[in-house]
């Protein structure tokens, strides 16, 4: 039985190869994705299936959301030691949902949250609050340059950046570039 327990929002598409990292690495990863189909192709992928456990709901929708993770939280009857988030602005609640309903379960035990961000956030920080039991980590998307061309991140080079971060204990990373700014895809 694995002790480590991962949450990993939006990992069955771009964190697909961190969840599958987790899993193969001590952790019972629960992730979150909309498409039952991906998050089934996902444990396929692991070494180790049976710590991968799908959930299968669009963080847009707010109360589903909240849902989910409530019924994630009950199944494993703790917190996350570790939680991945790439939460797209499109749903403006969500991280708080997430973050709120953890410190409401277990205001004790200590979690990580690595925040997934695009490259712009680099630049417009928000703030995120997070309570006193969070160590809160930032890891932003860049580019790549290839002369005077460039081109976004591949899956595996943000799953190999995310897990990087993870090791690193880094207070803030980036992935790729994010200079020049004007050379952005």
């Amino acid at each position: 039985m694995t002790t480590n327990f991962a949450l990993v929002i939006g990992g069955s598409g771009m964190l697909s190869g961190a969840s599958v990292w987790l899993s193969e690495n001590g952790y019972e990863v629960y992730v979150v994705g909309r498409r039952a189909d991906k998050l089934e192709q996902l444990r396929g992928q692991s070494k180790c299936p049976e710590t991968i456990h799908g959930i299968a709901v669009d963080y847009e929708d707010t109360e589903r959301f909240r849902g989910g993770l409530s019924r994630v939280l009950e199944r494993a009857g703790r917190i996350p030691s570790l939680v991945v988030s790439w939460i797209h602005g499109t749903a403006p609640d969500a991280q708080s949902v997430l973050i709120n309903l953890l410190e409401t379960y277990d205001i004790n035990t200590p979690w990580a949250l690595i925040h997934v961000q695009g490259s712009a956030r680099f630049f417009q920080k928000e703030n995120t609050p997070v309570p006193a039991n969070c160590l809160y980590r930032r890891v932003y998307l860049g580019f790549i340059r290839h002369g005077r061309h460039s081109r976004w991140l591949t899956h595996d080079e943000i799953s190999s950046g995310v897990i990087q971060a993870i090791a690193s204990k880094q207070n803030e990373s980036v992935i790729g570039t994010l200079e020049p700014w004007d050379m952005r895809p």
